[in-house]
């Protein structure tokens, strides 16, 4: 019979249980970033009123009034519209920023 030493009887279940916690926590982080994503996509959807797939400065101002104030910061191609894909770089730039 093979004897095991004291201390990786306490240390291989405690591996295995950070592990699992990380899994979880990784998950749950997932399930969050996800319906962030999609709240967003709603919030964008309802503030386009006319369905152009892009914000202009009135759209902005009255559906996403945080974006408006830093409306000339986010339209990289100053054709007066927020894309999508505007909003996101400025919003990955912001957070890099932190």
């Amino acid at each position: 019979m093979k004897i095991i030493h004291p201390a990786v009887r306490i240390l291989v279940p405690a591996v295995m249980l950070a592990t699992l916690s990380l899994s979880a926590c990784a998950g749950m982080g997932g399930d969050r970033s996800q319906r962030i994503a999609e709240k967003a996509q709603q919030r964008f959807a309802a503030a386009d009123l006319d369905h152009d797939g892009s914000l202009g400065r009135a759209e902005a101002s009255q559906g996403m009034p945080r974006l408006a104030q830093h409306f000339d910061e986010i339209d990289t191609d100053h054709d007066d519209r927020l894309s999508k894909a505007e909003i996101v770089v400025y919003l990955k730039q912001r957070r890099a920023s932190r």
